[in-house]
């Protein structure tokens, strides 16, 4: 965790949060002027958003006006200007979108409680109780569907943690021996107490995990109500953790030559890593100077390995893309190479995402049914009447599934070996040195990510999340699961009945009314420790729900993210496949294009990686069996020649 304790917001996201911090002061106020005993706090909000009253010296929302050019090829960074209309939406710092009123006890900002005004359940508690350290291993679904799948929540979905002018906030007790006296406590402070009975934590005396609320910010139009979260990436998947989402940060991250990006080189090996950090221990848990520690154009890339691994493909890629692209045409500028290769790697992503990763874990038949099956030709079902802004529940809940398929170790399987070797993941939070432990060890690493059962999505998580996360040189670190509730409920998030109302389930009436989509042990957990079931976590309840047919989901969570995943697509103006429009691709080029995969990533930027799986994120079987990266037949690749421009002399 040490560099959450030494981070800084950026200027303009520490305005954003000040404001929205005013706002919610005066809407507090205003409710306590306004209100009487007979008024609820949804009913006073349902007042305010109507009215639409602002803040009287609300200049904050009037500072920028984006100027956008009509004519734009490609896309902004910071991703504004992608709707014409409304140039603001999804761009870096938008707030986070609803589909569900907030939870919040007094309609505004106040944690949850019970529907009988006591306190929820604990989310520590909760976290032990219901997804216990018992994993079951995928029988389909590798490590690289996980890998992929936290690439893209990077991609869409980064809330920051409030600090302070002098970094971040604590809020227990040296080593977690307890909770802050009230009057050290910050107010942005919402730590998770610890049981006397905890049968991990207790070993180790820790009473106190540190939790701090995630940054707000106002409205487009600064008006008064509830609190809205911030969302510091762009909404779009538009390959923002290669790229940055940020002028500044974009700038640093090209070489500035041939429309590369920056690059490191390493002795014996033929591809290059990502450039390094300038002050490796304050960003990563390292043992030494001559260990990695990577920049990218997200701060999280360090986070593990494999997440590093794949940055480090996707670097290649650009820079692989980069020089064809220059080969093919002498002539264009290091602008015009980046940005196109830029484009064509966004492009990839986003195919990769659709064609291959949604299907893979969601069923061909819920994606038809959502409509967001990929399509062999060109769409036209842009919508610019569609706020592309992440939907809070889905970055806070629903797309957190993922934790828990999270596997206990890295696998590494050498070239021209017949055997794997384990690395205990906790050992390398913040330290990706395995992948350059020896001029094979990457290539080891990507051999093992695509040879491993990932976990199976179901409410059994890993030890190595919910007692060792972030661990450093300690013996104990954070609860993932026990963050992820709380999370939620600091995000406001509704209950999960309401979002199964919401998802065309009947409301729940008792426990019992959960039986068609739970097992009868999980309903009686539940009833054990909710005292109603109006009061359970949107993130505990469709966690425990049995996954529909064809799907790793159960239906309420599979409801949220299709639904994040068909606004993703419809409400970008330069998604890979919109038709009709001046920046699209052409034709031959679209049909290129589809040809992308993760297995021929994969192929194209290692050096001793020759056989892969053609269904990447599967594991090797009968029915998914691997092939030569030589074959192109089986393993098709993007033939660039479709972006030679003629020369005037042709």
């Amino acid at each position: 965790m040490l560099h959450f304790f030494s981070a800084k917001l950026p200027s303009d996201v520490r305005k954003a949060s000040d404001v929205s911090h005013e706002i919610i002061s005066a809407t507090k106020l205003l409710q306590m002027k306004m209100c009487s005993g007979s008024v609820t706090p949804n009913t006073f909000i349902s007042f305010l958003e109507h009215q639409g009253i602002r803040m009287k010296d609300a200049t904050y929302c009037h500072q920028v006006k984006v100027c956008c050019s009509s004519s734009n090829k490609y896309r902004t960074i910071d991703g504004t200007c992608n709707n014409k209309d409304h140039p603001e939406w999804g761009r870096r710092g938008a707030p986070f979108t609803r589909i569900a009123t907030p939870r919040y006890a007094d309609g505004i900002y106040a944690m949850p409680v019970a529907k009988s005004g006591h306190q929820l359940p604990n989310p520590r508690v909760l976290s032990t109780r219901l997804f216990q350290d018992q994993p079951i291993g995928s029988r389909v679904l590798n490590n690289m569907n996980m890998q992929w799948g936290q690439f893209v929540t990077h991609d869409l979905v980064f809330q920051v943690m409030e600090v302070t002018d002098k970094g971040g906030i604590q809020c227990c007790l040296g080593e977690g021996k307890g909770i802050l006296p009230s009057e050290w406590l910050n107010d942005k402070c919402i730590p998770i107490s610890v049981p006397d009975d905890d049968q991990f934590y207790r070993c180790h005396g820790i009473k106190c995990l540190n939790f701090v609320r995630s940054v707000t910010t106002p409205r487009d139009d600064c008006s008064l109500g509830h609190a809205e979260q911030m969302n510091t990436v762009t909404s779009y998947l538009d390959g923002s953790p290669i790229y940055g989402c940020d002028k500044k940060l974009a700038s640093k991250l090209r070489s500035w030559i041939g429309g590369r990006l920056r690059q490191e080189s390493r002795k014996d090996c033929l591809r290059g890593f990502l450039p390094s950090v300038s002050d490796k221990f304050a960003v990563c848990d390292l043992r030494n100077s001559s260990e990695p520690c990577y920049l990218a154009g997200d701060t999280r890339i360090n986070q593990t390995p494999t997440l590093a691994m794949l940055h480090t493909l996707l670097l290649r890629e650009h820079n692989r893309v980069a020089d064809t692209l220059s080969d093919l045409n002498p002539l264009w500028s290091d602008e015009k190479l980046y940005q196109e290769a830029r484009r064509i790697v966004i492009a990839e992503i986003q195919h990769i995402t659709y064609q291959e990763w949604l299907p893979a874990n969601f069923g061909e038949y819920y994606l038809r049914y959502y409509g967001i099956s990929p399509s062999t030709l060109y769409t036209r079902d842009y919508s610019p009447e569609v706020n592309p802004g992440i939907i809070n529940s889905f970055g806070a809940a629903a797309f957190r599934f993922l934790h828990t398929v999270i596997s206990d170790n890295i696998m590494t399987c050498p070239n021209g070996y017949n055997a794997a070797y384990l690395y205990k993941l906790s050992d390398h939070y913040f330290n990706p040195s395995l992948l350059e432990s020896s001029p094979d060890s990457f290539d080891d690493i990507v051999r093992g990510i695509i040879a491993q059962n990932a976990g199976e999505s179901d409410p059994y998580c890993s030890g190595e999340i919910t007692n060792l996360l972030f661990k450093s040189h300690n013996k104990w670190g954070m609860d993932l699961i026990a963050m992820d509730i709380q999370r939620g409920r600091d995000h406001g998030i509704a209950s999960y009945n309401d979002f199964r109302e919401i998802c065309g389930l009947p409301r729940a009436r008792c426990f019992q009314d959960l039986a068609n989509e739970m097992s009868q042990d999980r309903i009686n957990a539940l009833q054990h420790l909710y005292e109603c079931v109006d009061d359970i976590d949107l993130f505990v309840g469709g966690a425990m729900e049995q996954d529909v047919y064809g799907s790793i989901l159960g239906h309420t969570f599979q409801c949220i993210v299709a639904e994040q995943f068909y606004r993703t697509r419809i409400s970008d103006r330069y998604f890979y496949d919109n038709g009709e429009m001046p920046h699209s691709f052409t034709s031959d080029q679209l049909k290129e294009l589809k040809k992308a995969s993760m297995a021929r990533l994969i192929c194209d930027n290692t050096d001793s990686v020759y056989y892969v799986q053609k269904k990447a994120f599967e594991v090797e079987s009968t029915y998914n069996p691997k092939y030569r990266c030589d074959d192109y037949n089986a393993i098709p690749y993007v033939d660039l020649t479709a972006w030679k421009q003629p020369s005037i002399f042709d």
